[in-house]
């Protein structure tokens, strides 16, 4: 399947299927407060993308071989799918029943402890805890940045698009890498997320239509199942995680410096506010769009620097046993700018 053709058509397929959405009764009313727009907006946006990714990998399925994923067991498939479903689910639940802030982070600490539990079943306990506080913390970070038009599904879908060069390199075996049953499919779902979420955006940035729960969480869990899939006690899981990382920034240095400070400031966690600095910004006169195209500038410049990073020559010795010591760089480097920056605003009056 054609890289274009994929994109082209999943972004096709959630325009038609995000305008069916807004039919659906479910509305975002503004309160005042971190909700300012003028009047109600559907919040379904989630539901078009969940369909239009679905369809994509459906019609993947259908279109090519069996492949490696033959040799997987019905089990292993059915749990994998139930991994990258479930945050999308969850979201829904929520835009539907308004659940608690404290129930929402329970469910998704469970999903979050059965994608772990792979990783702990085998022994590597270390991976497994790291795989279970990032997947709760990228989840919720891509929630908490769900509040400017195309903000957050527009940086996810860089995101997601810029793990490739690590999927490619992992389906080619460089290194020391192990066959893989669901590599394919993971490729077909991050191009694909990238044309669902060129669908919403044809909606999303002129404020008709939101995302909601369903979309943030669900986008936000499959970046992040999808960042730990090539982690392993190798250097190639390494240098997988460092990248997943730095494409992360433009969301975690927010959010979580943001948490940072309203913990200082002895202010409720779980209560909803307008602390980010991209919400400063919008404060400041800043439109929704001008603040989104800051983000993806971050995220292409922190995908540009980590790709690079990743391919970077090593010095000495076999590439595949090298510690991936540019990516280190990389990653401190932008987070550390990213942090100045963060700082900075938070200083302005």
């Amino acid at each position: 399947m054609s890289v274009s053709y994929l994109v082209a058509g999943t972004a096709l397929i959630s325009f038609v299927l995000c305008a069916l959405a807004r039919r659906v009764p479910l509305l975002d009313a503004p309160d005042g407060g971190r909700k300012q727009q003028k009047a109600p907006v559907p919040r379904t946006g989630g539901l078009g993308m969940l369909g239009a990714l679905l369809i994509a990998l459906v019609a993947f399925a259908a279109t090519s071989g069996p492949g490696a994923i033959a040799e997987a067991q019905p089990i292993q498939i059915l749990f994998m799918a139930f991994l990258a479903v479930s945050p999308w689910l969850i979201g829904l639940a929520d835009d539907w029943l308004d659940m608690s802030a404290r129930f929402k982070l329970c469910l998704i600490c469970l999903w979050a402890a059965l994608a772990a539990a792979p990783f702990l079943a085998s022994g590597q306990m270390l991976i497994g805890v790291a795989v279970f506080g990032w997947l709760i913390v990228i989840t919720n970070a891509a929630n908490f940045m769900d509040g400017a038009n195309g903000l957050a599904l527009g940086t996810l879908g860089i995101m997601h698009v810029g793990l490739f060069p690590a999927y490619a390199i992992m389906m080619l075996c460089f290194g020391t890498c192990a066959p893989d049953l669901f590599g394919e499919y993971a490729i077909v779902a991050q191009f694909a997320m990238f044309g669902a979420v060129l669908g919403f955006l044809a909606w999303n940035v002129r404020g008709v239509l939101y995302a909601g729960d369903c979309g943030s969480l669900g986008a936000g869990g499959l970046f992040g199942l999808l960042a730990v899939y090539h982690v392993s006690a190798s250097m190639d899981g390494l240098r997988v995680a460092l990248l997943g990382l730095t494409l992360s920034l433009p969301i975690l240095v927010d959010v979580l410096l943001t948490l940072a400070w309203r913990s200082l400031k002895g202010r409720n966690l779980m209560q909803a506010h307008t602390d980010h600095a991209y919400q400063r910004l919008v404060a400041r006169g800043w439109r929704h769009i001008a603040v989104a195209a800051l983000w993806w500038g971050m995220t292409l410049l922190c995908a540009v620097a980590g790709v690079l990073a990743l391919f970077s020559p090593v010095a000495t010795g076999d590439p595949a046993d090298a510690f991936p010591v540019q990516q280190l760089v990389a990653l401190i480097a932008l987070g550390a700018a990213g942090s100045g920056l963060w700082l900075w605003e938070r200083r302005r009056a």
